[in-house]
């Protein structure tokens, strides 16, 4: 799940493990949730990266071969970052219906609905050159509560696959991951109701099958993290440039759905490298961002904006050959940090309702 506070030994809102024991050695299980917390700080970070070359190019601020990277890292930045949310999620569940609505499904509907609000209020604020018109527009947020279609769509997507996951866990594994990949090849090639429906829900429909598989593989998940090394990552690296080139690049075969073969690919990739990274210097600082996705998710949007107004101000410098070229990296780290330092400021003044439903309304509450 996005997460807002650091972890221990486990991600926040779901149920405590057993105590280890003591045959266990502790690197394994160590090595478990720093992987998970890093996979969710490097894709968060390349989220961010997405965006802030969007915004870049726009205003010729970035050469156009950083949308080259972004479609590399595309499909792997979504798949693994839906496996890293849900590898913790089997708690949900074992729930009642009302306990995970309230804990779980209630407190991303608040997240979500929250900053649909808050993103309305800061784009009628923002500089014209950056501000997003239709997120200016309060029909947009009503639309938005059943339409997800602006960058906030993760956390929707979190909620409706809480949802979903429960509904259909009473069936058998064969059933559910077949609906699931049924889903995600209709998103993929906008059949059926993905063809009319907009780019949040066909995401939504393409990668419920990880978030499925995260919640219903975990030890697979885990036992194949712990493979990593530098042969297997090439060997990785080259199958994912096998499947990647012909399909997302050549388009040889042109079906639109074989992209879940690239995905899955993907996110096999993804879990090796972030398994990998674990205690290198990158490693860390991933982790640390990982343990605190969702104030850099929610405020990235607006935080983009005001860097680039920042660059396009500052063109004689920004505009340089040899600033362009890693211009997207000054903005994703500088939005980055900026984003968990604002964080930390604004709960330190008792802003905690932007980032977490009451926990007496949550259920979360402890017990006097």
């Amino acid at each position: 799940m996005l997460t807002t506070a650091p972890t221990q030994g486990s991600l926040p809102g779901t149920a405590q493990s057993a105590a280890p024991s003591a045959q266990i050695t502790p690197t394994p299980a160590k090595q478990r949730v720093e992987w998970v917390d890093l996979a969710k700080g490097l894709t968060i970070t390349l989220v961010v990266l997405l965006h802030a070359v969007g915004m870049l190019t726009r205003f010729d601020l970035a050469p156009e071969f950083w949308n080259g990277i972004n479609g590399f890292v595309q499909p792997i930045r979504m798949p693994l970052f839906f496996v890293a949310s849900g590898l913790f999620a089997q708690g949900m569940l074992r729930m009642t219906w009302a306990t995970m609505l309230r804990s779980r499904v209630a407190h991303l509907f608040y997240l979500y609905t929250v900053w649909l609000l808050v993103f309305f209020v800061a784009h009628n604020l923002l500089p014209d050159p950056v501000a997003h018109g239709g997120y200016a527009k309060f029909s947009t947020v009503i639309s938005g509560l059943v339409a997800p279609s602006s960058a906030l769509w993760f956390i929707y997507g979190l909620a409706v696959f809480a949802i979903v996951a429960k509904a259909i866990s009473r069936f058998p594994l064969a059933v559910q991951f077949g609906f699931a990949i049924a889903l995600s090849i209709s998103a993929y090639g906008s059949h059926f109701i993905f063809a009319d429906l907009g780019f949040g829900w066909r995401n939504l429909g393409s990668y419920f099958v990880y978030f499925l598989l995260a919640v219903h593989a975990k030890p697979i998940i885990v036992k194949f993290s712990h493979l990593a090394n530098g042969p297997r990552l090439l060997l990785a690296l080259g199958a994912y440039a096998a499947v990647y080139v012909p399909i997302m690049v050549l388009n040889i075969v042109p079906l639109p759905e074989l992209r879940l073969v690239v995905t899955t690919v993907g996110l096999l990739l993804g879990v090796l490298v972030a398994s990998a990274l674990v205690g290198t210097r990158a490693g860390n600082i991933f982790q640390k961002i990982g343990k605190r996705t969702l104030p850099v998710y929610v405020m990235m949007d607006i935080l983009i904006a005001l860097v680039v107004f920042a660059f396009i101000k500052a063109s004689v410098v920004t505009s340089l050959p040899a600033v362009t070229v890693v211009a997207p990296l000054i903005v994703t780290a500088l939005v980055v940090s900026g984003a968990l330092a604002l964080h930390t400021v604004l709960v330190r003044f008792g802003m905690n309702f932007l980032f977490e439903l009451h926990p007496a309304i949550r259920g979360t509450a402890k017990k006097a």
